[in-house]
């Protein structure tokens, strides 16, 4: 569970800095194995959430640089200005504009059931106009740049360890340390960085409530992605007739 507080890379990366182990270790380097980490860690909870709007030019939009991954795109039609929910595409051919420009577009419309895919930075989408709402996920960034932290001292030390290790293997395998200094920071870095994953994804008690109302239902929730997810840790609440 983490308390959603950050702090810079900086303060970090400098106390890696001055191990007489790293002395030759640049603060972009450190940076670069630093986000490595960040990306293996995979925590929802070291990104941020963001959402932007995006305008459609013949079914397409260019996706903000910053974006780490989708977890959920809709659509407005400039009309009604209702957001409805989009999915992926399993068309193969749903790159091809074509394909929504015959009458077969007018029942995909009707249906409300609008796709998209993604290729090269790019969203491709059903509709060849209007505007989507992409919601991501994107890393942390300080004034400079650099990524930032959880507030998470088991998240700390995983990346001191990951990055002299990342550091230091290449001057290891050449034999310019010893083994034993190398195999104690691999020990650290095996310990630390998956107690820094199971750190940052355990629930709290209220995100478990959360769960097990999603899970513990007795009608199947078939309209959970056209609500874009809203009611889905509700309890469920059943009327009994007498």
């Amino acid at each position: 569970m983490t308390n959603s507080k950050y702090k810079s890379l900086g303060s970090t990366i400098w106390s890696i800095l001055k191990n007489p182990l790293a002395q030759e270790l640049t603060y972009e380097e450190a940076a670069e194995y630093a986000l490595e980490c960040i990306k293996l860690l995979g925590a929802p909870v070291i990104y941020l959430n963001k959402l932007e709007k995006l305008n459609l030019t013949s079914y397409k939009a260019e996706l903000p640089c910053d974006l780490l991954y989708i977890e959920g795109v809709e659509y407005f039609d400039g009309e009604t200005n209702e957001p409805i929910a989009m999915r992926e595409a399993t068309n193969i051919y749903h790159l091809d504009t074509n394909e929504f420009t015959n009458e077969n577009s007018q029942t995909h419309h009707n249906r409300n059931e609008f796709t998209y895919k993604i290729q090269n930075g790019i969203i491709f989408t059903s509709m060849s106009d209007g505007c989507v709402q992409v919601g991501y996920k994107a890393i942390a960034t300080d004034e400079e740049g650099y990524p930032l932290i959880p507030d998470n001292q088991k998240v700390q030390l995983a990346l001191e360890y990951y990055i002299l290790s990342r550091y230091l293997e290449p001057l290891w395998m050449m034999g310019k340390i010893t083994d034993k200094a190398f195999d104690y920071i691999q020990q650290k870095r095996y310990f630390y960085v998956p107690s820094a994953y199971t750190s940052l994804t355990m629930p709290g008690i209220d995100k478990m409530e959360t769960i097990m109302n999603s899970i513990n239902r007795l009608i199947i929730n078939t309209t959970a992605h056209q609500n874009k997810f809203k009611k889905l840790g509700e309890k469920e609440r059943i009327r009994k007739y007498r």
